[in-house]
């Protein structure tokens, strides 16, 4: 038995492609990696009650790597 796959449609308005991704990505419930990874950050920061090495442990990533996120204003 074949199993047939589910092809996207492609746009045929002249729509800019940032806005097209962006209705793409919610009517499949996507988001972009960055944003993921700034509310985990956020999440673990909270948890850990603002500790930055702590948090960072509880994500399994590098102390500079929290210290980044922070700087760069994506938290």
């Amino acid at each position: 038995m074949k199993t047939q796959k589910k092809r996207m449609k492609k746009s045929t308005t002249t729509e800019r492609p940032e806005t097209y991704l962006a209705k793409l990505r919610k009517k499949l419930g996507v988001r972009p990696l960055v944003e993921t990874k700034r509310r985990e950050v956020a999440k673990a920061l909270s948890l850990a009650q603002g500790d930055k090495v702590l948090a960072a442990a509880l994500l399994g990533i590098g102390k500079t790597t929290i210290y980044r996120t922070l700087e760069n204003g994506r938290l």
